[in-house]
């Protein structure tokens, strides 16, 4: 008799396996497996499945002194732990009843109905802990052997005679709580492998999210307004996903789409789809399976899901990433968690790229502020000049005044912040000008810098430095040696204006680097300010000074001129 019962139960247990193993393979079970929501309609369904697994198990059993040695308790635990504490009582009822009306009288009937309740219950109870994935196999099997001692223990409490009923479970414990516990741990791994498959995709999910931002980067730095970047975007989405159509909307309009050309109706989509609105309304991911005729777009919407993610910037809604698929690719969780990622993803590099453009709003804004106090200064020294001639060469006088007015000139009509160094050179020449006027043979120039060496430098950064040369780099006879030239390296080129005067006290040197107001070398101060603000706080003036001479030099980097080759960065 024992053997025969092994053997029955290791075929039911085989059986289930195999039930198992088609269940799994059907999307509508899988869908309510994965079911995060819990929906009324899911456990409903799944308690009915798993109860007719039950069900199942009591046809297939063999009977034994009476009682039916059966794989029940497995359908009935396996509904507890994998849809939940309604599923598992679900379930249970559903077999427990069976079971009482299977045999009605018999010698187990109402031990076994009564017994198949209390399973449930326990998978009820320690469903939480299995969800969590806070179980291993070892755990399952221990519930089971717990679960079947307990059946053994009602069927003495209950069944009568006492004698008869002892009899059985001393027949039927053993092979029933071992091939159960082991049947159990086969059946709930056959439904795990949905998770695992669930994971994994997720997890490919993820790291194809972060493919396509990866890729989209170049294109997102210029945020929703450029359409041929948005379009760009979008093309990388379509080739990377296994879709009908990708588009990315802003509040009101579609920006850019890609479809397959045998679905031209989509190309001719110019507002967003419905759920579009819908997601940047609730600012939630909206997937859309409905197929309502009175749609424009029901003759191709009826086969397909629209999944629609909201981008958001400082909590509102500034576009829209809309996915439309064919029902029978779309994997509900998967898809929906990839969009949410994708566009939380996209959200975050658009934000950015606004932040950077109010960085560089703000930097120029700085910038302009520093530059509006050094025309100024430049003005009151030049005209001081062209007073000192007036009296002395009044046609001297005229062509100075050109020379400040061409000066002037060139200054509001370039709205740029850098230009090219020898256009700011030739600035420098009109201002030296003004200043031999007033100097004479006692100031002398030289300009060094080769025509090959060539870059965009902060507009009117030299004038400065020239003019502090010429006012301090006197030398004990009176007379001003100023000496521009330029060196180009490995890290950039270095631009250096160099006087033969008596230097620069220490103090002030130490008062211009701590940022401090310094009223004796105001210009100085406000090209350092004006460098750190470009090329942060590496990139001010170096000052090298001794009692024979002053050598002040900038630093302008190989990176900034490589990417002057093709743009100016602080064009507005």
């Amino acid at each position: 008799m024992p053997d025969n019962i092994f053997t029955s139960l290791i075929l039911n247990i085989g059986l289930l396996v195999l039930v198992a193993t088609m269940l799994t393979k059907v999307p509508v079970v899988r869908r309510m497996l994965l079911d995060e929501n819990n929906s009324l309609w899911s456990r409903f369904c799944l308690a009915a499945i798993f109860g007719l697994v039950s069900i199942l198990s009591t046809y297939t059993g063999s009977g034994v002194q009476g009682a039916i040695v059966n794989t029940r308790v497995i359908g009935v635990i396996a509904a507890g732990l994998l849809g939940g504490p309604s599923v598992g009582m679900g379930a249970a009822i559903i077999a427990g009843t069976h079971r009482y009306l299977f045999d009605v009288g018999g010698f187990t009937s109402v031990s076994c109905a009564l017994s198949t309740i209390v399973e449930g219950m326990l998978g009820a109870v320690f469903s939480r802990y299995f969800r969590r994935g806070k179980w291993d196999n070892f755990s399952i099997f221990a519930l089971t052997v717990i679960a079947e001692v307990c059946q053994m223990l009602i069927i003495l409490l209950i069944a009568r005679p006492y004698a008869d009923a002892l009899a059985l479970v001393k027949i039927i414990a053993k092979p029933m709580i071992l091939l159960n516990s082991v049947g159990m741990v086969a059946f709930i791994g056959t439904f795990n492998i949905v998770f695992m498959e669930e994971d994994s995709e997720a997890a490919g999910k993820i790291r194809l999210s972060l493919q396509i931002v990866e890729q989209c980067l170049p294109h997102l730095k210029r945020g929703l307004q450029s359409r041929e970047d948005m379009e760009a975007a979008v093309e990388t989405m379509f080739q990377s996903i296994k879709c009908s159509c990708v588009m990315i909307t802003d509040t009101h309009q579609v920006l850019a789409l890609r479809a397959l050309s045998k679905e031209s109706d989509l190309f001719q989509m110019t507002e967003p789809p419905r759920p579009a609105f819908d997601a940047m309304k609730s600012k939630q991911v909206v997937s859309d399976t409905s197929n309502k005729k009175e749609d424009p777009l029901y003759g191709i919407l009826k086969n397909h899901v629209i999944i629609a993610a909201p981008l958001i910037e400082l909590d509102n809604s500034m576009g829209c990433l809309v996915l439309i698929v064919k029902r029978q690719w779309h994997s509900p969780n998967a898809n929906i968690s990839f969009m949410g990622d994708l566009a939380s993803l996209f959200s975050t590099q658009l934000r950015l790229s606004d932040l950077e453009y109010q960085k560089r709003l703000r930097k120029k804004a700085e910038f302009r502020a520093l530059q509006s106090q050094v025309n100024p200064h430049f003005l009151y020294n030049a005209l001081n000049t062209i007073a000192c001639v007036c009296r002395e060469d009044p046609d001297r006088a005229r062509e100075l005044l050109r020379v400040l007015a061409t000066y002037y000139r060139q200054t509001l009509e370039n709205d740029r912040f850098t230009i090219g160094l020898h256009t700011e050179l030739y600035h420098v020449r009109n201002y030296l000008e003004l200043e031999q006027a007033r100097f004479e043979e006692k100031l002398k120039v030289e300009i060094q810098i080769p025509e090959g060496i060539n870059c965009m430098v902060p507009a009117f950064i030299l004038q400065p430095l020239v003019e502090n040369a010429v006012s301090h780099g006197a030398d004990r006879y009176g007379l001003c040696h100023v000496r521009i030239y330029a060196e180009e390296g490995s890290d950039g080129i270095r631009i250096h204006v160099a006087d033969q005067g008596t230097g620069i006290r220490e103090e002030v040197i130490q008062r211009l680097y701590s940022g401090k107001e310094n009223e004796k070398c105001f210009g100085l101060s406000n090209v350092h300010k004006r460098l750190v603000s470009l090329y942060g706080d590496t990139g001010g003036l170096t000052i090298t000074t001794s009692c024979q001479g002053t050598d002040i030099s900038f630093l302008i980097p190989a990176m900034e001129i490589a990417n002057s080759l093709t743009e100016d960065i602080t064009e507005d």
